[in-house]
This record gives C-alpha cells, structure tokens and sequence, in this order.
C-alpha cells in the first residue's frame, strides 16, 4: 500500500495496473487482484478513524453505498460516537 505514495494523483490508472501486474509476478503473488488493494487501503483508512465519506471519496466511488460495505470495522468510530450520546460538549 506504501507504494501508492510513489504515483502522481493523475497517473493513468493503465500505468498503475501494468506496475501491478508486474510486482506479483516478479514476486510470485499471482493471486492477488488488483481489487485487493482497493479493499485493503479502505480497511487501513477505515481502522485508522476515516471516515466512510472520505474513504468513498479516495476509492473513487460514485455512490455511498459501495463504501457501506465497510461500514462495519468502523466499530471504535461507532463506540466513540454512542459513548457521546447526552454528554454535554465542553
């Protein structure tokens, strides 16, 4: 996932494909889809507190609900948000 670092937010999505392509085979992970670093980079975001707009939005996703199906390892954000159910803000 570090390596997303590396490219230009308007690198062409073909060049990122074929750098892909390459990396699993050179290191004999053919069975890893390129779909697989879309869900693991929302599961980093998510479990790092993003919230699911933002991560739609880094995904690229037109509507809310395909970045729902991530919904829920965002449990510590949803504990957070309940514990503050009636408390006064300071």
């Amino acid at each position: 996932m570090v390596c997303v670092r590396h490219f230009n937010q308007k690198t062409p999505k073909i060049t990122i494909q074929r750098a892909f392509q390459r990396a699993r085979q050179v290191c004999d992970l053919v069975h890893i889809h390129f779909h697989d670093l879309r869900h693991s980079a929302a599961s980093e975001l998510i479990n790092a507190g993003v919230d699911l707009f933002t991560v739609g939005r880094v995904l690229g996703h037109k509507d809310p609900r395909s970045t729902q199906r991530y919904s829920h390892l965002a449990i510590d954000t949803l504990t957070v948000a309940v514990g503050k159910i009636g408390r006064k803000s300071t």
